[in-house]
This record gives C-alpha cells, structure tokens and sequence, in this order.
C-alpha cells in the first residue's frame, strides 16, 4: 500500500468550481483522503450518524446554482461510517499511485487498518472491521439520479445505477509455501507452523497477506480529472454523526465564492473586514500572493425544507442540530473561520448558513495550528494515561 505523499507534492483544493492548486508546506504530514464531488454531496447514503444500518438509504444534495439536484439511492449492503473512511482513502490511494489503468490497489490489511486508525489499526478487531467494511462496499449498489456520471454532466431525467467497489479479493503469499511444504520443505514446514500458531492467538497474517481491490471506471475516472476535493483524514476521523457528513457536503459544495481582505492576526478582523468592505471576486486564476492581503471563501445557504433534508435533519430540532454541527466543525477544523446560523437580512422567522474557510497561505497557518492542537491532546492523553 503507498504511504501518504510527501508534504511536497502539490495538492488539488477546489475550492469554488475550477481547480486550484496550493502547495502544501513540508513540515505538514497530512494524511489525505478523496471524496468524489457528487458522492460528497450525497454522503448521507453511508448512514454516518445511524446507530443501527439499514440496507437501503437515501440522501439528496444541497441545491447549486444552475446544477440539477442530486438524489441517490443505496440498496443491497449496510454503509458504514468505516466504509466511507474506507472508500474515502481507496481513492486517494488510487490519486497517489498514479491512477494506473487497471484500477487495482494492492495493499495488506493491517497497513489500511493502520492508515484508518494510526496505531490503534494494529488490533485484529480494527482489521476485521475493515474487511467487514469491503463487503459493504461490494454487495452495495448506488443510483443516482439528476447526473451523468461518466460526463459530469447534469442531466436531468438521467438514472444510473453504480458500483461503489468493482472487486475486492487476497492473495495469500503463503499459498507458496504450502506448496513447498508439500513438497517436504522443512524450512517451509515451520513458517507453516508458525502462521498456525499466530491465527490460533488471533494475529492472523493480514501483514503478510496481499489484498486488492478494483475501483469502478466512473470513479477511477473522477479522481483522474480531479472531481472531486482532497479532505483532511484526521480531521474526517475526527468528525462524529451529522457533524460529518454536513462537513463532507459544505467541503464538496461548489458555491464557495473567493475573496480577498487585508492580511490580519485577528480573525474577527478579518471576519468584520469580509462582513463590511466590498470586496474584488477573484478570478479563476490566483494572482500572486499578496502579503498585504489573504482570501478567504465564503459560502451562504438560505435554510429551507429542502437543504435541511440535503443535511439528513428532518426532525423538529433541526436548527439547534444544525447549530451543534456548526460548532464541531470549528472545532475540530480550524480552517473554518465561520460557521454559523444566522437570521436573513431583514427578517426575523427565515436563517441562513453562513460559512467562512481560509484558503492560501493562511490555510497553512490554520492546518499548522489544527495539527499543533491535536498533538497536544494526544500527548495530554498518553501523560493521563501513564
């Protein structure tokens, strides 16, 4: 399985429509995952925030202007929270190996399992939960209707029915030695002993084994061209129930608009700045970086029945769990300098979602920040601990 890509290789962003490219700085181990845009606006399918999975799941997207809106359908598998992390990273693996031809990753499962869970993976529940997971993904089918998803076209009227793994199988490479035992092989005759006495206590041979799996030609297709956005895993790992997968919308939305403001420590300054000045929209081309200045997106949604039902919050306290998701996002992403729920202009019964992320060379500074945080509460739990 290939490690995360160097800190040094350029990342694709998208943030609002076209592609763009920022540099990633070399002190930023940040471990990468890759959600499909449409998928992304349709993460409800994978059921995060459910406490028991059901075989069939429905989500639609968050309206775009001009885009037709998105419905799709899961049928034939349950659709976990570790299938989404599982699909999720398959791409971004698949968009750091080159995206070969035959769309095939080789991986063993104890090195996925570490990817997911960093040290944690080593248990052989947390492996068990990644092969059980595989199994989601193959026996389930996704159709989604409103889109083209070989031309990323809207297409109204249009029904496919997709697959969100083509094959996934292992290879034992102890298969060789077998047949050396069979051979009377006694050096071959002791590995094999020794596999049995490692599966007797539980360890299995998901380090030695080879696994593959074979993403479908849509998808391979998507990650070639870029369709998709780049996310923080351990921020995505991080993210619990609603919280996650509204994440995962507003960061696949297409609607965030680009803007400049001058350059600040404070990020109420910098919020207040956005909130009063006109502002020139940038184009789709980046100009120079300007140290007088930094950009920031934006992105507002009017609430309605619709976009609540995008969110997967059909319920009477919809709001206050909007609100509650607001906050574990700018909690745990702090490259979120706004996410609130606010009145509209003008009127005391209709709110909006307002939305503010820091892209360029303050998004650094913020992931920088992020992963400072959560090192030290990472090294605060193991002094507890101890």
């Amino acid at each position: 399985m290939s490690k995360p890509e160097n800190a040094e290789k350029s990342v694709r962003m998208t943030p609002h429509g076209a592609d763009a490219m920022a540099e990633f700085d070399d002190h930023l181990p940040i471990q990468r995952s890759f959600v499909e845009r449409h998928i992304g606006q349709l993460v409800g399918i994978f059921q995060i925030d459910s406490a028991e999975l059901k075989d069939r799941s429905q989500a639609q997207s968050l309206a775009t202007g001009g885009m037709v809106g998105l419905v799709a359908v899961a049928d034939g598998g349950k659709l976990s929270e570790t299938a989404f992390n599982i699909w999720t990273l398959a791409s971004q693996m698949f968009n750091e190996d080159g995206c070969p031809d035959s769309h095939r990753l080789d991986f063993t499962l104890g090195a996925l399992s570490r990817r997911m869970w960093g040290e944690n993976g080593r248990s052989s529940e947390r492996r068990r939960r990644v092969a059980s997971a595989l199994a989601e993904l193959m026996r389930t089918r996704v159709v989604v209707m409103g889109v083209d998803p070989y031309t990323l076209e809207p297409a109204e009227g249009a029904v496919w029915e997709l697959n969100l793994l083509e094959a996934a199988g292992m290879r034992g490479d102890w298969q060789e030695i077998m047949e050396a035992a069979r051979a009377g092989d006694g050096q071959a005759l002791s590995s094999l002993a020794a596999i049995a006495a490692r599966r007797e206590n539980g360890e299995g041979d998901e380090d030695r084994n080879t696994w593959s799996m074979v993403l479908p030609k849509w998808l391979a297709d998507s990650v070639r061209r870029g369709h998709g956005v780049i996310l923080d895993y351990e921020i995505q790992r991080a993210m619990r129930g609603s919280a996650k997968r509204i994440w995962v919308q507003l960061e696949s939305h297409t609607g965030w608009d680009q803007r400049a403001v001058a350059a600040s420590d404070d990020v109420q300054e910098l919020l207040e700045e956005l909130d009063t000045t006109s502002m020139t929209l940038f184009s789709d081309v980046l100009p120079e970086a300007d140290a007088d200045s930094h950009e920031l997106d934006r992105l507002t949604v009017p609430l309605n029945n619709e976009v609540y039902e995008a969110f997967g919050l059909t319920h009477a306290n919809r709001k206050r769990d909007l609100e509650a998701a607001c906050a574990s996002i700018l909690a745990n992403d702090r490259t979120y300098l706004r996410a609130e729920v606010a009145n509209e202009p003008g009127s005391k019964r209709r709110y909006e979602l307002r939305l503010v992320r820091t892209t360029g060379a303050l998004r650094q500074e913020r992931l920088r920040l992020g992963m400072s945080e959560r090192a030290a509460r990472k090294s605060s739990v193991r002094k507890v601990s101890a």
